[in-house]
Protein backbone atom coordinates (compact mmCIF):
# COMPACT_ATOMS: atom_id res chain seq x y z
CA UNK A 1 0.00 0.00 0.00
CA UNK A 2 1.27 3.15 -1.06
CA UNK A 3 2.37 5.97 1.62
CA UNK A 4 2.02 8.49 -0.99
CA UNK A 5 -1.02 10.94 -0.22
CA UNK A 6 -1.43 12.60 -3.58
CA UNK A 7 -3.16 9.36 -4.85
CA UNK A 8 -7.52 9.36 -5.46
CA UNK A 9 -7.55 5.50 -4.06
CA UNK A 10 -10.61 3.01 -4.35
CA UNK A 11 -10.88 0.12 -1.95
CA UNK A 12 -12.70 -2.98 -3.08
CA UNK A 13 -13.97 -5.38 -0.73
CA UNK A 14 -15.24 -9.07 -1.39
CA UNK A 15 -18.02 -10.53 0.56
CA UNK A 16 -17.19 -13.60 3.02
CA UNK A 17 -19.55 -13.59 5.76
CA UNK A 18 -17.17 -13.88 9.04
CA UNK A 19 -13.98 -13.72 7.08
CA UNK A 20 -14.93 -10.21 6.82
CA UNK A 21 -13.25 -9.72 9.97
CA UNK A 22 -9.97 -9.85 7.91
CA UNK A 23 -11.46 -6.59 5.54
CA UNK A 24 -11.08 -4.81 9.35
CA UNK A 25 -7.70 -5.78 9.73
CA UNK A 26 -6.41 -4.35 6.51
CA UNK A 27 -8.43 -1.22 6.45
CA UNK A 28 -6.98 -0.24 10.76
CA UNK A 29 -3.62 -0.71 8.94
CA UNK A 30 -4.02 1.45 6.11
CA UNK A 31 -6.04 4.21 8.23
CA UNK A 32 -3.07 4.08 10.69
CA UNK A 33 -0.42 4.38 7.54
CA UNK A 34 -2.47 7.44 6.46
CA UNK A 35 -3.38 10.26 8.58
CA UNK A 36 -6.30 12.02 7.89
CA UNK A 37 -6.88 9.46 4.57
CA UNK A 38 -10.20 9.44 2.98
CA UNK A 39 -10.99 6.94 0.12
CA UNK A 40 -12.28 8.50 -2.89
CA UNK A 41 -13.86 5.41 -4.03
CA UNK A 42 -15.36 2.55 -1.89
CA UNK A 43 -16.94 -0.51 -3.75
CA UNK A 44 -18.11 -3.92 -1.96
CA UNK A 45 -20.44 -6.81 -1.91
CA UNK A 46 -22.17 -8.35 0.86
CA UNK A 47 -20.45 -8.22 3.85
CA UNK A 48 -17.45 -5.70 2.03
CA UNK A 49 -20.58 -3.95 1.40
CA UNK A 50 -21.80 -3.82 5.30
CA UNK A 51 -17.97 -2.68 5.87
CA UNK A 52 -17.89 -0.13 3.21
CA UNK A 53 -21.11 1.39 4.33
CA UNK A 54 -20.00 1.85 7.82
CA UNK A 55 -16.57 2.64 6.67
CA UNK A 56 -17.96 5.67 4.30
CA UNK A 57 -21.12 6.54 6.50
CA UNK A 58 -19.71 6.29 10.24
CA UNK A 59 -20.59 9.87 11.81
CA UNK A 60 -17.43 9.76 13.50
CA UNK A 61 -14.06 7.55 13.46
CA UNK A 62 -15.07 4.77 10.97
CA UNK A 63 -12.13 2.49 12.03
CA UNK A 64 -13.21 2.52 15.67
CA UNK A 65 -17.09 1.76 14.32
CA UNK A 66 -15.57 -1.11 12.50
CA UNK A 67 -14.05 -2.30 15.43
CA UNK A 68 -16.92 -2.24 17.19
CA UNK A 69 -18.64 -3.91 14.38
CA UNK A 70 -16.66 -7.41 15.33
CA UNK A 71 -15.40 -7.12 18.29
CA UNK A 72 -19.32 -6.53 19.68
CA UNK A 73 -22.08 -6.93 17.62
CA UNK A 74 -20.38 -9.77 15.42
CA UNK A 75 -18.61 -11.88 18.16
CA UNK A 76 -20.92 -14.87 18.88
CA UNK A 77 -20.74 -13.76 22.59
CA UNK A 78 -20.57 -9.81 21.89
CA UNK A 79 -24.27 -9.33 23.65
CA UNK A 80 -22.93 -10.86 27.09
CA UNK A 81 -22.07 -8.66 29.84
CA UNK A 82 -18.21 -8.30 30.11
CA UNK A 83 -17.60 -11.02 32.51
CA UNK A 84 -20.07 -13.56 31.46
CA UNK A 85 -18.19 -13.12 27.95
CA UNK A 86 -14.84 -13.91 29.41
CA UNK A 87 -16.59 -17.08 31.20
CA UNK A 88 -17.99 -17.91 27.92
CA UNK A 89 -14.94 -18.51 25.83
CA UNK A 90 -12.77 -19.56 28.55
CA UNK A 91 -15.24 -22.05 29.36
CA UNK A 92 -16.57 -23.22 26.29
CA UNK A 93 -14.33 -25.47 23.78
CA UNK A 94 -13.27 -23.52 21.01
CA UNK A 95 -15.09 -25.80 18.25
CA UNK A 96 -18.08 -24.95 20.34
CA UNK A 97 -18.03 -21.19 19.78
CA UNK A 98 -17.06 -21.90 16.00
CA UNK A 99 -20.61 -23.61 15.55
CA UNK A 100 -22.60 -21.57 18.25
CA UNK A 101 -23.40 -18.65 15.29
CA UNK A 102 -25.63 -21.50 13.47
CA UNK A 103 -28.17 -20.67 16.38
CA UNK A 104 -28.15 -16.85 15.29
CA UNK A 105 -26.03 -13.96 15.41
CA UNK A 106 -27.08 -11.13 18.09
CA UNK A 107 -25.88 -8.33 15.58
CA UNK A 108 -26.79 -9.99 12.31
CA UNK A 109 -29.33 -12.74 12.27
CA UNK A 110 -32.07 -14.54 13.72
CA UNK A 111 -33.22 -18.03 13.43
CA UNK A 112 -36.74 -17.79 11.96
CA UNK A 113 -39.60 -19.75 14.19
CA UNK A 114 -41.52 -20.60 10.96
CA UNK A 115 -38.30 -22.39 9.53
CA UNK A 116 -38.21 -24.41 12.57
CA UNK A 117 -41.77 -25.09 11.93
CA UNK A 118 -41.74 -25.79 8.30
CA UNK A 119 -38.95 -25.55 6.83
CA UNK A 120 -40.25 -26.06 3.11
CA UNK A 121 -42.46 -23.82 3.47
CA UNK A 122 -40.18 -20.99 4.64
CA UNK A 123 -38.14 -18.75 2.43
CA UNK A 124 -34.89 -18.42 4.33
CA UNK A 125 -33.71 -19.88 7.40
CA UNK A 126 -32.47 -16.83 9.48
CA UNK A 127 -33.95 -13.17 9.80
CA UNK A 128 -31.97 -10.14 9.16
CA UNK A 129 -33.58 -7.41 11.12
CA UNK A 130 -30.76 -7.32 13.97
CA UNK A 131 -28.17 -6.69 11.11
CA UNK A 132 -30.62 -4.02 10.28
CA UNK A 133 -30.33 -2.86 13.60
CA UNK A 134 -26.86 -2.85 14.01
CA UNK A 135 -26.44 -0.44 11.09
CA UNK A 136 -28.82 2.00 12.08
CA UNK A 137 -26.82 2.22 15.30
CA UNK A 138 -23.55 2.35 13.35
CA UNK A 139 -24.20 3.92 10.22
CA UNK A 140 -25.41 7.75 9.46
CA UNK A 141 -27.31 7.56 6.06
CA UNK A 142 -26.51 11.62 6.04
CA UNK A 143 -23.03 11.08 6.60
CA UNK A 144 -23.27 7.85 3.94
CA UNK A 145 -25.56 9.84 0.99
CA UNK A 146 -23.16 13.44 1.78
CA UNK A 147 -19.40 11.90 2.04
CA UNK A 148 -16.91 13.18 0.07
CA UNK A 149 -16.36 9.58 -1.04
CA UNK A 150 -18.14 7.82 -3.66
CA UNK A 151 -19.98 4.40 -2.02
CA UNK A 152 -21.10 1.51 -4.51
CA UNK A 153 -22.83 -1.30 -3.51
CA UNK A 154 -24.11 -4.44 -5.39
CA UNK A 155 -26.73 -7.01 -5.18
CA UNK A 156 -28.23 -9.57 -7.95
CA UNK A 157 -31.97 -8.93 -8.90
CA UNK A 158 -33.93 -12.38 -8.23
CA UNK A 159 -36.18 -12.33 -10.98
CA UNK A 160 -34.49 -10.94 -13.92
CA UNK A 161 -30.99 -12.63 -12.47
CA UNK A 162 -28.95 -9.38 -13.39
CA UNK A 163 -26.01 -7.40 -10.74
CA UNK A 164 -27.61 -3.92 -10.13
CA UNK A 165 -24.99 -1.62 -8.34
CA UNK A 166 -26.61 1.07 -5.76
CA UNK A 167 -24.63 4.21 -5.30
CA UNK A 168 -24.66 6.77 -2.44
CA UNK A 169 -24.58 9.45 -6.18
CA UNK A 170 -27.90 8.38 -7.26
CA UNK A 171 -30.55 10.86 -6.63
CA UNK A 172 -32.35 8.67 -4.15
CA UNK A 173 -29.18 8.17 -2.12
CA UNK A 174 -28.38 4.66 -0.55
CA UNK A 175 -30.50 3.31 2.38
CA UNK A 176 -30.27 0.21 4.80
CA UNK A 177 -31.92 -1.90 3.05
CA UNK A 178 -29.57 -1.55 -0.47
CA UNK A 179 -26.54 -2.64 1.81
CA UNK A 180 -28.70 -5.40 4.11
CA UNK A 181 -29.68 -6.62 0.08
CA UNK A 182 -26.23 -6.84 -0.75
CA UNK A 183 -25.82 -9.18 2.11
CA UNK A 184 -28.60 -11.50 1.76
CA UNK A 185 -27.28 -14.49 0.55
CA UNK A 186 -29.85 -17.18 0.00
CA UNK A 187 -31.01 -19.68 1.39
CA UNK A 188 -30.03 -18.62 5.26
CA UNK A 189 -31.07 -14.85 4.35
CA UNK A 190 -34.59 -13.68 2.79
CA UNK A 191 -34.32 -11.43 -0.02
CA UNK A 192 -34.73 -7.40 0.13
CA UNK A 193 -37.45 -5.75 -1.50
CA UNK A 194 -36.85 -2.38 -2.84
CA UNK A 195 -39.00 -0.13 -4.90
CA UNK A 196 -37.33 1.73 -7.72
CA UNK A 197 -39.24 3.92 -10.02
CA UNK A 198 -42.71 2.40 -8.63
CA UNK A 199 -41.65 -0.67 -9.20
CA UNK A 200 -40.93 -3.36 -6.29
CA UNK A 201 -37.39 -5.29 -7.07
CA UNK A 202 -36.25 -7.95 -4.98
CA UNK A 203 -32.69 -9.06 -3.84
CA UNK A 204 -30.07 -11.18 -3.08
CA UNK A 205 -26.71 -11.10 -2.30
CA UNK A 206 -24.09 -9.55 -4.74
CA UNK A 207 -21.68 -12.42 -4.10
CA UNK A 208 -23.59 -14.97 -5.77
CA UNK A 209 -23.13 -12.81 -9.44
CA UNK A 210 -19.45 -10.97 -8.44
CA UNK A 211 -17.76 -11.34 -5.42
CA UNK A 212 -15.30 -8.67 -6.34
CA UNK A 213 -16.59 -5.27 -7.32
CA UNK A 214 -13.84 -4.47 -9.46
CA UNK A 215 -15.34 -2.73 -12.53
CA UNK A 216 -17.48 -0.09 -10.53
CA UNK A 217 -14.44 0.77 -8.62
CA UNK A 218 -12.75 1.26 -11.73
CA UNK A 219 -15.37 3.09 -13.41
CA UNK A 220 -15.69 5.52 -10.58
CA UNK A 221 -12.30 6.16 -10.60
CA UNK A 222 -11.86 7.07 -13.75
CA UNK A 223 -14.08 9.83 -13.27
CA UNK A 224 -12.27 11.24 -10.38
CA UNK A 225 -9.95 14.03 -10.74
CA UNK A 226 -10.68 14.80 -14.44
CA UNK A 227 -9.82 18.14 -14.37
CA UNK A 228 -6.31 17.48 -13.57
CA UNK A 229 -3.89 16.32 -15.45
CA UNK A 230 -1.33 15.13 -12.80
CA UNK A 231 -4.24 12.97 -11.46
CA UNK A 232 -3.06 9.82 -10.04
CA UNK A 233 -5.32 6.55 -9.04
CA UNK A 234 -4.76 3.61 -6.78
CA UNK A 235 -6.85 0.75 -6.89
CA UNK A 236 -6.78 -1.10 -3.81
CA UNK A 237 -8.40 -5.08 -3.11
CA UNK A 238 -8.83 -7.54 -0.63
CA UNK A 239 -9.33 -10.69 -1.45
CA UNK A 240 -10.67 -13.02 1.15
CA UNK A 241 -10.88 -16.21 -1.23
CA UNK A 242 -7.83 -17.39 -2.72
CA UNK A 243 -7.93 -18.62 -5.85
CA UNK A 244 -5.18 -20.98 -5.60
CA UNK A 245 -5.57 -23.66 -2.88
CA UNK A 246 -5.09 -27.28 -1.64
CA UNK A 247 -6.69 -30.11 -2.52
CA UNK A 248 -8.90 -31.13 0.00
CA UNK A 249 -8.84 -34.44 2.47
CA UNK A 250 -11.65 -34.43 3.92
CA UNK A 251 -15.46 -33.06 3.97
CA UNK A 252 -14.71 -29.73 5.56
CA UNK A 253 -11.82 -29.23 3.32
CA UNK A 254 -13.91 -29.97 0.25
CA UNK A 255 -16.33 -27.65 1.37
CA UNK A 256 -14.20 -24.71 2.45
CA UNK A 257 -12.25 -25.22 -0.90
CA UNK A 258 -15.72 -24.91 -2.50
CA UNK A 259 -16.79 -21.60 -0.82
CA UNK A 260 -13.02 -20.49 -2.42
CA UNK A 261 -14.17 -21.50 -5.96
CA UNK A 262 -17.14 -20.40 -6.06
CA UNK A 263 -16.29 -16.69 -4.63
CA UNK A 264 -12.71 -16.23 -5.47
CA UNK A 265 -12.39 -13.35 -7.95
CA UNK A 266 -12.75 -15.04 -11.56
CA UNK A 267 -10.39 -11.99 -12.83
CA UNK A 268 -6.68 -12.87 -12.66
CA UNK A 269 -5.89 -10.05 -10.70
CA UNK A 270 -1.96 -8.84 -10.66
CA UNK A 271 0.10 -5.96 -11.55
CA UNK A 272 0.60 -7.19 -14.98
CA UNK A 273 -2.68 -6.99 -15.88
CA UNK A 274 -3.09 -2.99 -15.31
CA UNK A 275 0.19 -2.56 -16.98
CA UNK A 276 -0.91 -3.94 -20.00
CA UNK A 277 -4.44 -2.03 -19.37
CA UNK A 278 -2.16 1.21 -19.11
CA UNK A 279 -0.17 -0.01 -22.27
CA UNK A 280 -3.83 0.46 -24.08
CA UNK A 281 -4.51 4.01 -22.94
CA UNK A 282 -1.11 5.14 -23.83
CA UNK A 283 -1.80 3.67 -27.24
CA UNK A 284 -5.05 5.77 -27.18
CA UNK A 285 -3.90 8.91 -26.52
CA UNK A 286 -1.00 8.41 -29.35
CA UNK A 287 -4.23 7.88 -31.68
CA UNK A 288 -6.00 10.86 -30.36
CA UNK A 289 -2.95 12.86 -30.93
CA UNK A 290 -2.60 11.79 -34.26
CA UNK A 291 -6.26 12.01 -35.54
CA UNK A 292 -7.01 15.47 -36.82
CA UNK A 293 -9.16 17.84 -34.82
CA UNK A 294 -11.42 18.36 -38.34
CA UNK A 295 -11.70 14.42 -38.18
CA UNK A 296 -15.27 14.76 -36.57
CA UNK A 297 -16.60 11.69 -37.87
CA UNK A 298 -13.93 10.03 -35.45
CA UNK A 299 -14.09 12.47 -33.09
CA UNK A 300 -17.88 12.14 -32.24
CA UNK A 301 -18.06 8.44 -32.28
CA UNK A 302 -19.21 7.02 -29.08
CA UNK A 303 -17.02 4.32 -29.20
CA UNK A 304 -14.09 6.50 -29.55
CA UNK A 305 -14.69 9.12 -27.00
CA UNK A 306 -15.65 6.04 -24.61
CA UNK A 307 -11.94 4.80 -25.60
CA UNK A 308 -9.59 7.76 -24.91
CA UNK A 309 -11.83 8.60 -21.83
CA UNK A 310 -10.02 5.50 -19.78
CA UNK A 311 -7.69 6.97 -17.61
CA UNK A 312 -4.59 5.03 -16.29
CA UNK A 313 -4.42 3.21 -13.46
CA UNK A 314 -0.87 4.51 -11.65
CA UNK A 315 -0.92 1.90 -8.10
CA UNK A 316 -2.46 -1.20 -7.77
CA UNK A 317 -2.23 -3.45 -4.71
CA UNK A 318 -3.75 -6.65 -3.60
CA UNK A 319 -3.75 -7.90 -0.40
CA UNK A 320 -4.65 -11.34 -0.67
CA UNK A 321 -5.43 -13.96 3.01
CA UNK A 322 -4.18 -17.03 3.33
CA UNK A 323 -6.59 -18.17 6.07
CA UNK A 324 -5.98 -21.90 7.23
CA UNK A 325 -8.63 -24.35 7.22
CA UNK A 326 -9.73 -23.95 10.81
CA UNK A 327 -9.82 -19.87 10.13
CA UNK A 328 -11.54 -20.06 6.68
CA UNK A 329 -14.90 -21.15 7.31
CA UNK A 330 -16.97 -17.80 6.72
CA UNK A 331 -19.58 -18.94 9.47
CA UNK A 332 -17.48 -18.99 11.93
CA UNK A 333 -17.75 -15.62 14.20
CA UNK A 334 -16.07 -17.00 17.52
CA UNK A 335 -14.11 -14.67 19.01
CA UNK A 336 -10.64 -16.50 18.72
CA UNK A 337 -11.28 -16.47 14.92
CA UNK A 338 -12.34 -13.16 14.54
CA UNK A 339 -9.42 -11.85 16.13
CA UNK A 340 -7.26 -14.11 14.39
CA UNK A 341 -8.42 -12.71 11.07
CA UNK A 342 -8.16 -9.17 12.13
CA UNK A 343 -4.71 -9.37 13.26
CA UNK A 344 -3.98 -11.36 9.57
CA UNK A 345 -5.33 -8.27 8.25
CA UNK A 346 -3.34 -5.77 9.89
CA UNK A 347 -0.20 -7.72 9.66
CA UNK A 348 -0.74 -8.39 5.92
CA UNK A 349 -1.48 -4.70 5.06
CA UNK A 350 1.86 -3.76 6.86
CA UNK A 351 4.13 -6.23 5.36
CA UNK A 352 2.99 -5.36 2.06
CA UNK A 353 3.52 -1.80 2.94
CA UNK A 354 6.79 -2.73 3.69
CA UNK A 355 8.11 -4.79 0.71
CA UNK A 356 6.66 -1.81 -1.51
CA UNK A 357 9.06 0.51 0.66
CA UNK A 358 11.93 -2.00 -0.07
CA UNK A 359 11.72 -2.56 -3.68
CA UNK A 360 11.20 1.33 -4.35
Amino acid sequence: MTNQSDYQTAIVLQGGGALGAYEYGVLKALYEARPDFTPAVVTGVSIGAITAAILVGAPSDPIGALGELWETYFAVFGALPHPVREWSDALLPEESQQTAAILGNHGMYSLRPDYLVNPCAADSIYDTTPLRKTLAKLVDLKTLNESKTRLVVGAVDVASGEFKTFDNRDSEGLSLEHIVASGSLPPSFPNVKIKTNGKTHHYWDGGLFWNTPLSPAINCLEECGTDRADTRRELLVVELFPACGAVPQDMAGVMNRLSQLLFASKLELDADLFVKLNSFIDLALEIDRAVPADCVAIRNNPGYKKLIGHKKIDAFNIIRSKMPLERGNAGDFSKASLDWRIAAGYKDAIAQRESESQSR
